[in-house]
């Protein structure tokens, strides 16, 4: 095995394994996607924060702007840009925590690495009226 494949098949420990949360996903023709690919639960990592720098400052500032990395390889479909996807994701970082509902960001594309195997979403939360 080299590197690379090894590195990718290490991201069902890094991201899908203790460290990691469950996520659900809904694509455009609203199939969910609750597992992974082998029937286990779907699961990656989620940062719920960002260090963005402040552009009338320069400073740096923490913004609520989650991020879900997933492992490409677990994925029966992948998310790319211009597709209306929802996603559902704990609202803190508990198991049990009640599930936050987002849409991918418009304004903002999936992005991440084939070379790595990973794919990073962005998603914006669903004000309901």
């Amino acid at each position: 095995m080299n590197l690379r494949e090894r590195a990718e098949s290490d991201l069902a420990i890094t991201l899908e394994g203790e460290w990691g949360l469950p996520v659900e996903l809904v694509d455009p023709a609203g199939n969910e996607i609750k597992t992974d690919i082998s029937g286990n639960e779907l699961r990656g990592q989620v940062i719920y924060e960002q260090i963005k720098i402040n552009p009338n400052t320069g400073e740096e500032m923490v913004v609520n702007e989650p991020v879900i990395t997933l492992r490409r390889s677990s994925l029966s479909r992948v998310p790319v840009a211009d597709e209306k996807w929802v996603i559902r994701y704990p609202g803190s970082p508990s198991e049990s925590a009640e599930k936050v509902t987002g849409v991918l960001s418009p304004t903002r594309a999936p992005d991440g690495s084939t070379s790595l195997g990973i794919i990073r979403l962005f998603p914006q939360k669903v004000r309901h009226s």
